[in-house]
């Protein structure tokens, strides 16, 4: 704490207080060079990023695209990278990299990780693949007692998840502090600490704090707007780039905003799948709109005759009041979509959803012998689809399955074993870093809530290694709710890839290609 006391009194600096204002004072004086050299190896390519690297050893397996990550993640005097890479682009192997090199430079000595669940085993696993055992690493996991006995070990490299570092700030903290400006933090889906206010955003500042280096690693970093972006810059520049900068609570202002100031300011990489790997099959979409069945139907327009004569008889200061209620009155509908029988124990008929299911994995597994990767949101949907198809011998993938090995061994039969033709699973849980490329098609019973579990489930299958095109196929129940929900999920990609100034061409549907072609014909009839 800074004490002022009396006119004439020292003032003294808590060891927190003080690394941060040394850590901002480095970061400003640091931050106009840092961003020219990020963007001037980013411009340059594989040369630049050869030349900046000097004599490192052992990047010969790198991609271009990623020779220019490493260069930019260990610049000397850099604060670390925002890495933005697409999904499937190899944002770890970078990290992997990155550190290697700050080692072999006597620059780094510790390596902490924070990822997702589903992400924690993929690191060792990797990093044994790239590196052997030339890093110790372990994962906090465990009773709290086992966790504070490996970190008495001080391994090389620490891989644990957000809540397990929101448990153990303290400890961890005090082997950072004791590691000085050797210590690295990763972040892996940094989307996860978009939100200020949050603990887990809170905590990973002050750990910040005490690392040399920080680098964000995410495919999808704005899934919902451009305020995303803010938190994962801070916490790899200690506030710079975005200091002074009021961010516009209207989300159309404030992406304008935010993408003028990373036009001017940012010190990012982004490489898109198509322009790095452009010999990944190519993938289309497809909808189906699934008309309901009776019983369903009834449901759904009850639950929603409801709903809208509830929000008709309220002003908008009760609804406030009440938001929350009528927004998991809203998921409700969505769930009836899927499957309304844990929500009405006198549903009999079979979901709508599940007959059209039947027909497309008779198609695709039992003519074709396709393995198909079945993505949905409601835990009662996945129970009922795992239980319904156990003659194509499924594994499942949702929170429902806590042990990590389970969750390892379910990918691995998957994408190993012949007799295994399905993966269910929920994109909350298995839609980040997880391979899945024995399967190149992928159907949408329903959709998570959240675009980032969108987003990065689609990538499961359209990654390195895929060598067929890929298909997916989304199921939307006509004249619901969900139309509405995929559309403003497919706007949030679309928002997304224009503020980090993505070039992509919009994937055919089968609808655009119809209606274009339509329109074609209709304007021949009428050329004379």
């Amino acid at each position: 704490m800074l004490d002022e006391g009396l006119p004439g009194t020292r003032l003294r600096w808590s060891p927190e207080a003080k690394r941060f204002a040394e850590n901002r004072r480095w970061a400003a004086h640091r931050a106009e060079q840092w961003r020219r050299d990020v963007r001037a190896i980013s411009e340059g390519g594989r040369a630049a990023a050869e030349a900046a690297l000097g004599d490192a050893k052992g990047l010969e397996v790198l991609d271009d695209h990623q020779w220019v990550n490493v260069a930019a993640m260990t610049l000397p005097d850099g604060p670390g990278l925002c890495v933005f890479d697409e999904q499937g682009a190899g944002k770890t192997v970078t990290a992997i990299f990155a550190f290697d090199v700050l080692v072999d430079r006597n620059q780094a000595d510790l390596l902490l990780i924070v990822a997702p669940k589903s992400m924690v085993a993929e690191w060792p696993a990797d990093f044994a693949r790239f590196k052997g055992d030339l890093y110790h690493v372990e994962t906090l996991t465990g009773s709290r007692a086992s966790r504070r006995r490996l970190l008495a070990e001080e391994p090389d490299v620490l891989v644990a998840n957000f809540e397990a570092v929101v448990a153990m700030e303290a400890e961890l903290r005090a082997i950072l502090r004791r590691h000085g400006d050797r210590a690295v933090l990763v972040v892996d889906e940094s989307y996860h600490v978009k939100n200020r206010d949050a603990r887990r955003t809170q905590v990973l500042r002050r750990l910040r704090e005490w690392c040399g280096r920080t680098f964000v690693l995410c495919g999808t970093p704005a899934p919902n707007s451009a305020h995303d972006l803010v938190e994962q810059f801070n916490l790899v520049d200690f506030g710079v780039t975005f200091e002074g900068v009021e961010v516009p609570a209207d989300r159309e202002e404030a992406r304008a905003v935010v993408r003028q100031v990373l036009s001017e300011r940012g010190a990012y990489t982004r490489h898109l799948k198509a322009e790095v790997l452009p010999e990944l099959p190519t993938k289309s979409f497809h909808r189906i709109l699934v008309p309901l069945g009776k019983q369903q139907r009834r449901l759904y327009q009850g639950a929603l005759h409801d709903l809208i004569i509830d929000l008709r008889s309220i002003d908008d200061s009760q609804f406030r009041q009440e938001i929350t209620s009528f927004l998991a009155r809203r998921s409700a509908l969505l769930q009836i979509c899927s499957n309304p029988a844990k929500m009405a124990p006198e549903f009999r008929e079979t979901p709508a959803k599940l007959v059209v299911l039947d027909q497309l994995l008779a198609d695709a597994i039992g003519r074709r012998g396709e393995k198909v990767v079945v993505w949905s949101f409601y835990t009662a949907s996945l129970a009922s689809i795992f239980d319904r198809y156990q003659r194509w011998n499924p594994v499942r993938y949702d929170g429902s399955i806590t042990d990590i090995a389970e969750r390892r061994e379910a990918v691995s039969r998957f994408q190993s074993d012949s007799s295994t033709m399905l993966f269910v699973g929920n994109p909350a849980a298995a839609g980040a870093g997880l391979t899945l490329h024995r399967a190149r098609l992928a159907v949408y019973e329903s959709l998570s809530n959240q675009a980032a579990h969108y987003l990065q489930s689609l990538d499961r299958i359209h990654r390195r290694g895929q060598e067929r095109a890929v298909e997916y196929t989304v199921l939307l129940c006509d004249g619901t709710i969900e139309l509405t929900e995929f559309e403003r999920l497919a706007e949030k990609e679309r928002s997304a890839q224009l503020l980090l100034g993505d070039r992509v061409d919009a994937v055919p549907t089968r609808e655009t290609m119809l209606a274009e072609l339509e329109s074609a014909a209709l304007l021949a009839k009428l050329t004379p």
